[in-house]
């Protein structure tokens, strides 16, 4: 299914993983214009009980997420760090990663390699310098906390929906 954008460029639709759409070296901007993250506890809990759903049937079990519209960032040049800018499913790519970066400190201690192994496939842009790291960038108001919370500050947590 394509669309057609105001500029005569197409979307494409395509099924993805949540493995395939954060593996990789990419970054998620959210946009300005986006709202701040504000998913509650029932927003959470519905997700995790999703989520606990396919683990119990197992491997080659599927779930529908929603959907994640993607633009290209103006900025991107043929080298370095694909940019995209998240224009739908936003609450959903962030908790995702929240949910990522719970799980790496859980088992960090117990197992080490799979903590690095979270980092640099999901969270980080290993080979990148500065904020083309990070593998979600928040709009700025949520941005200093969700970097405090990847890059497991001691002061990350707090009062706002990411912390």
């Amino acid at each position: 299914m394509n669309a057609v954008l105001s500029r005569g460029e197409f979307v494409k639709a395509n099924e993805t993983t949540v493995r395939n759409l954060l593996q990789g070296e990419k970054q998620y901007v959210v946009p300005l214009y986006q709202r701040r993250y504000s998913w509650k506890r029932r927003d959470l809990a519905q997700l995790w009980s999703d989520v606990m759903r396919v683990a119990e049937v197992g491997n080659n079990a599927a779930h529908f997420l929603g959907s994640v519209v993607l633009a290209p960032s103006p900025a991107n040049t043929p080298t370095g760090v694909q940019s995209w800018l998240v224009v739908d499913g936003q609450q959903r790519l962030t908790t995702l990663s929240i949910l990522l970066c719970a799980i790496r400190d859980h088992v960090r201690e117990a197992d080490a390699q799979l903590a690095a192994k979270i980092d640099d496939m999901y969270l980080f842009n290993k080979y990148a310098a500065g904020i083309d790291r990070y593998t979600l960038l928040p709009t700025k108001a949520d941005r200093a906390a969700w970097l405090a919370l990847v890059e497991r500050d001691p002061g990350a947590g707090g009062e706002d929906r990411i912390g």
